[in-house]
C-alpha cells in the first residue's frame, strides 16, 4: 500500500516542482520593501548594522576593527561577517542599501534549503517540504530575514550546524565534521547567546556514543575548534571596550541576563510567549500546529533532538530575559525548530485526510482555513512593519549640507544612541536623549573633547530648553532652525 502525502496525487516531478514554488514564494515575500530606507520597523538595529559595513566601505576593510558613528565607541559587536560581506558588495557593485536586505535573503533562502535537509534526515520529504513552507511564509520570518540585521545570517549558520553534525555523526566523514566545526563557529562568532544550540548538540553526541562519550577525541576536537575563535574574538571585543571605557568589563555590566523582577513578572511570559511567540512568530494557527507536532507520537528517539533543540531556545528566553522582554527579534531562533513540529503535523495530517475532500471531511476544511490564515495574518503584520518615515534622511542630508567632514557633532534626539542620524549625515559624535537637558557648562565639555557642532532634531530646541537655546544663540552661531532640526556651530570658547 502506497503512502499518502501532502499532495497526493501527483506526478514523478511535483516533490520538486512544490520546493521550487515554496522558495519563489518566499523570495517575492522577502522581495517586498527591499529598497524601502533603512528606516521601517527596527530602524534602530539596521542603520547601526548598516553604519559598521558603511565605514568597512569607505574607511578600511580591517575585519577585526568594526566601527560605529559613535565618538566614544561601543565595543559589544558580534563577529561583523555579515556587515563585511555586504561591504564588499559594495566595492563590487556600489553603495546601496538595498545590498544588505539581499545578503540577508540570500541566507534567508540558504536557512530553507538547511531547513529542508534536516527535516528530510530526522523525518520525511513531506515534513521537510510542509517545514520550509512554514518558514517561507510566517511574519517575522520573513520580516527580519529581510532587514539589514546579522539574524538570517545566523539562523543559517544554525540551522546548517545540526544538519552537518548530524551528517558527521552518520558518516564519520572528516567533510562533514569540518563543515559541522565551522558551522558552529560561525554560529557563536554572530551571536554568543547561539551556545544553547550546545544542548541538541550534546542530545546527538550521548544518543551516538552513549557511555563512550567521554572517550570520543573528535568531540573534544569539535568543541576545541567551535569556540575557540568565538572566545578570541569576544575577549578583543571587551579588551577593546575597556580600553575605550576606562577598565569597563562588558560582561559584568551587561544589561540583557535575566533579573528577579523579570522571571517573577507573569507580563513577561505573556509577552514572549503569547505575543510574540503565538502570535507575532507562528501567527496563532502556525502555533496550534505546533504544538500539535510537538505532543505527536515519536517513531525513533533521535527525534527527540527537536524537543530538546526548543526546550533550549526557551531556556535562553529566560536566561536572557531583559534583553528577550526588549527585543522581539531576540525571540528568532525558535522559528526553524517550530516550522518543524508544523512540518511534522501538516505530513502526519494529510497522510490519512484527503485534500481533495475537503468539502465533505470538516477536520481538512478547517485545517486548510487554518493554513490559510497564516499568510493573510503575515501580510496584515508586514503591511504595518513596512511603514517609515524619511524625516531622518531629510535631517541626515542637512546637517551633510551645513557641517564640515570630520568634525564631532553633539546631538539631541527623540532617544538616546540612536545611530540614524549620522549613518544619514556621515557624521560622526555623540547622541543624546533629548530628555536630559544639557547646560552650558556641558556643552563647554563636550567642546572640549572635540564637538564642533550641536544639533537638536525631531524637538524643538527652544521650546525643550530654553536657557540652553538662549546661552547657545548668544556664544555660538545658529546655523539653522526649523520644524526638524536646530543647529548651531560651536566656538571655541567658554561660556
Amino acid at each position: 500500500m502506497k503512502e499518502k502525502s501532502i499532495l497526493a496525487t501527483l506526478k514523478p516531478d511535483t516533490h520538486a516542482k512544490a520546493l521550487l514554488v515554496i522558495f519563489l514564494i518566499a523570495l517575492a515575500f522577502r522581495l517586498w520593501g527591499v529598497t524601502n530606507p533603512l528606516l521601517d520597523f527596527h530602524s534602530w538595529r539596521q542603520t547601526l548594522t548598516a553604519t559598521v559595513a558603511k565605514n568597512f566601505f569607505t574607511g578600511h576593510m580591517n575585519l577585526f576593527t568594526p566601527s560605529t558613528n559613535w565618538a566614544v565607541e561601543h565595543y559589544e559587536f558580534e563577529f561583523p561577517v555579515y556587515s563585511y560581506l555586504v561591504a564588499l558588495l559594495y566595492k563590487i557593485i556600489g553603495f546601496h542599501d538595498m545590498l544588505g536586505r539581499l545578503v540577508a535573503i540570500a541566507f534567508s533562502l540558504g536557512s530553507m534549503w538547511m531547513l529542508y535537509l534536516l527535516g528530510k534526515r530526522y523525518f520525511d520529504k513531506n515534513t521537510a517540504v510542509a517545514a520550509i513552507a512554514a518558514f517561507a511564509v510566517l511574519p517575522l520570518a520573513i520580516y527580519y530575514t529581510r532587514t539589514f540585521m546579522p539574524e538570517s545570517a545566523m539562523l543559517f549558520f544554525s540551522i546548517g550546524l545540526l544538519y552537518f553534525f548530524t551528517r558527521w555523526l552518520d558518516t564519520d566523514e572528516w567533510k562533514h565534521f569540518i563543515l559541522a566545526c565551522l558551522f558552529a563557529t560561525f554560529t557563536f562568532l554572530i551571536k554568543l547567546p547561539a551556545l544553547y544550540m550546545g544542548g541538541p548538540l550534546l542530545f546527538l553526541a550521548c544518543l551516538k556514543f552513549r557511555g563512550k562519550i567521554f572517550t570520543q577525541y573528535k568531540l573534544y576536537l569539535f568543541v576545541l575548534l567551535a569556540l575557540t575563535p568565538p572566545f578570541l574574538w569576544y575577549s578583543h571585543m571587551a579588551d577593546l571596550h575597556a580600553q575605550t571605557h576606562g577598565g569597563a568589563n562588558i560582561w559584568i555590566d551587561n544589561d540583557k541576563l535575566a533579573n528577579q523582577d523579570t522571571l517573577l513578572d507573569y507580563k513577561f511570559y505573556k509577552l514572549i510567549f503569547w505575543t510574540r511567540v503565538a502570535e507575532k512568530m507562528f501567527a496563532f494557527t502556525g502555533f496550534v500546529f505546533l504544538i500539535l507536532g510537538m505532543i505527536a507520537k515519536v517513531e525513533r528517539k533521535e527525534q527527540y533532538l527537536f524537543h530538546v533543540w526548543f526546550g533550549c531556545v526557551c531556556a535562553y528566553f529566560l536566561i536572557a530575559a531583559v534583553g528577550n522582554r526588549v527585543h522581539e527579534y531576540y525571540q528568532l531562533p525558535i522559528i526553524p525548530v517550530g516550522c518543524i513540529f508544523i512540518g511534522r503535523f501538516l505530513a502526519g495530517f494529510f497522510a490519512t485526510h484527503d485534500l481533495s475532500a475537503w468539502k465533505k471531511d470538516y477536520k481538512t476544511g478547517l485545517v486548510l482555513l487554518m493554513i490559510l490564515f497564516i499568510p493573510i495574518h503575515s501580510v496584515y503584520k508586514l503591511n504595518k512593519r513596512l511603514n517609515y518615515n524619511l524625516d531622518y534622511i531629510d535631517i541626515g542630508a542637512t546637517i551633510k549640507k551645513n557641517t564640515n567632514q570630520g568634525e564631532l557633532i553633539l546631538l539631541q534626539d527623540i532617544g538616546a544612541h540612536r545611530p540614524h542620524t549620522f549613518y544619514y549625515s556621515d557624521r560622526k559624535g555623540w547622541t543624546l536623549g533629548y530628555h536630559g537637558k544639557l547646560s552650558p557648562q556641558e556643552i563647554d565639555t563636550y567642546i572640549s573633547k572635540g564637538a564642533g557642532y550641536y544639533a537638536m532634531v525631531q524637538i524643538n530646541l527652544e521650546e525643550n530648553n530654553k536657557e540652553l537655546f538662549d546661552f547657545l544663540s548668544k556664544v555660538h552661531e545658529l546655523l539653522l532652525q526649523d520644524a526638524k532640526i536646530t543647529l548651531f556651530k560651536l566656538k571655541q570658547t567658554a561660556s
